[in-house]
């Protein structure tokens, strides 16, 4: 049985300065066969450095996936031309820099195949293809040398990440909801397959607007008026899933909700 641990976004360097720490106490009582991580808000809640990415797999992440905000940063070209453990949604243009899939080696001489995604719902300042046909389209093709395959689907609305559940149920081992950093309560194995999560959360300050200054963010709302918005600090929450896979078969046998705290 393959077990797999997946992070919701990860918010802030504070956050990764402290996941080495989080990430290891719950290795221990688990023992993971491979952990993934969206890391699109990484730096300072928009966007991945390189030098973050490479705290972030010093920590014990294997993958790292991203979204709409994974090209903002000035050195995203080397990040995700040249880290090779670094996701940017696969629907995207053939000239944008990186890759949408990877096949990843796990226990016992497996591989899987993990997919970056990326929903046309709410983004305005990022042009995917229709990630639905893109889907079908490069899930054959990974299913023609593994059983496993994981999907991080970065969706911009609970209707769309839900549409791609039922889209992809019976046809890969998970399809995880990134973007909105608020774990959700559905978890569940669509089709006696396919483990699927709305929501995967958040990795960040536990008080806080999924890892922000809630004063900061509170002033936006209320004066319309543009204003950066401030990583907060303190109690650091992880969540996500954690999911028991067939690796032979790619049937995902079990998938729970984690949300815990760190000092």
């Amino acid at each position: 049985m393959l077990k797999v641990l997946f992070l919701g976004e990860i918010i802030g360097i504070p956050t990764v300065r402290k996941l080495k720490k989080c990430i290891s106490q719950i290795n221990e009582q688990h023992q993971f066969d491979l952990i993934i991580a969206n890391a699109d808000g990484a730096s300072d809640g928009y966007g991945l450095l390189s030098d973050t990415a490479k705290q972030i797999r010093y920590a014990g992440v294997n993958i790292i996936t991203g979204g709409d905000f994974i090209f903002n940063k000035k050195d995203a070209g080397d990040l995700l031309d040249h880290k090779n453990f670094v996701l940017r949604p696969y629907n995207l243009p053939p000239t944008a820099y990186g890759r949408g899939y990877l096949y990843v080696p796990v226990k016992n001489d497996q591989r899987v195949g993990i997919l970056n995604l990326l929903g046309r719902t709410n983004f305005n300042k990022i042009f995917a293809h229709d990630p639905f046909y893109s889907a079908l389209t490069v899930v054959e093709k990974l299913k023609e040398t593994v059983s496993t395959i994981i999907v991080d689907f970065h969706g911009g609305t609970t209707s769309e990440i839900q549409a791609m559940h039922w889209h992809l149920a019976g046809k890969v081992s998970l399809v995880i909801g990134t973007h909105l950093r608020v774990l959700t309560a559905d978890e569940r194995i669509l089709n006696d397959y396919t483990g699927i999560i709305t929501g995967a959360g958040f990795c960040g300050a536990a008080n806080s607007i999924y890892g922000l200054s809630p004063e900061i963010e509170i002033k936006k709302i209320r004066t319309g008026q543009f204003s950066y918005s401030k990583i907060e600090k303190g109690e650091i929450t992880l969540q996500g899933i954690i999911a028991e896979i067939d690796e032979t078969s790619g049937k995902t046998e079990s998938i729970q909700r984690i949300n815990q705290s760190f000092t």
